[in-house]
């Protein structure tokens, strides 16, 4: 699918990059400059894959993390774990073999001990949802979470949240005008951008103004709307100098489906679009 003129503002910036983490969900293409310069990561969004952090405190042996999910933590997955095993899972209809049940409990237990292992130290981890407006002590505001982030800078953040991007999508254009100077790459995953086209466009150009769009992938576990834009898309965001980057995505040996079961979404820039 060839993206009209009305989309130069999701135009990439050439730069040289690099995939860091897996082939596939939870892995990003990120400058390479951005992978040795970064000394903090602020991620929201890990789920059960935090194969990303891994991979850039390999590569930066000395990079503070500070991480944020409600859903992830090492006693959330013991938990989970003595459920399956017990239980099963609770999602499936139908009564569970004993052997399913061990394999689901191990796969948790082995979730649970990698995270206990890894997050700790300069390593931290918030058991809690990033929000625009704290409501309970099970969330925090997303400019609470930002406190004390610059203090070993350049910062990258990390934000991967299935759709709740767009609720302090305010706070993040006022904290990236203000801190602009401290934050070489921000990664995003953007969702609805359909449903929400009027607040995608906002955020995109607002973070654009700082930081320019350096790559794009389709999420191909959603559609794509009429006029060609995929409904979830990743965006990177980093410091660049030259216009006129790759205008055709997927990028090969780059970019990898978010379902292996699935083709991937390829589309492209028109050829004489302006940036």
């Amino acid at each position: 699918m060839k993206l009209s003129s009305e989309f130069d503002y999701l135009r990439p910036y050439k730069t040289e990059l690099v995939r860091v983490g897996p082939k596939g969900d939870c892995g990003y293409v990120i400058p390479q400059h951005v992978v040795s310069n970064t000394q903090s990561l602020y991620s929201i969004g890990i789920s059960t894959n935090w194969e990303f952090e891994i991979e850039m405190s390999k590569l930066n042996p000395g990079l503070t993390i500070d991480a944020f999910d409600r859903t992830s933590g090492w006693q959330v997955f013991g938990y989970l774990a003595l459920r399956d095993l017990i239980k099963g899972d609770p999602s499936v209809i139908e009564r569970q073999a004993l052997g399913v049940r061990l394999r689901s409990s191990f796969r948790y237990l082995s979730l649970s001990i990698r995270f206990r292992i890894f997050f700790i130290g300069r390593r931290r981890f918030q058991r809690r949802w990033v929000r625009g407006v704290k409501t309970n002590k099970g969330e925090v505001s997303f400019s609470q979470s930002l406190s004390g982030i610059h203090k070993i800078y350049p910062t990258m953040l990390k934000i991967d949240i299935e759709g709740g991007e767009y609720q302090f999508a305010e706070d993040l254009l006022v904290h990236l005008k203000n801190n602009h100077g401290l934050i070489n790459c921000i990664i995003m995953e953007l969702h609805d951008t359909q449903k929400m086209r009027a607040e995608f466009k906002k955020l995109v150009k607002g973070i654009s103004e700082f930081l320019p769009i350096v790559h794009l992938h389709a999420n191909n576990c959603a559609g794509v709307a009429a006029d060609g834009l995929p409904e979830v898309i990743e965006i990177t965001f980093a410091e660049a100098t030259h216009r006129d980057g790759s205008r055709d995505f997927p990028v090969p040996l780059l970019d990898y489906p978010n379902d292996p079961e699935i083709p991937d979404i390829f589309f492209s820039f028109a050829r004489t679009g302006a940036i």
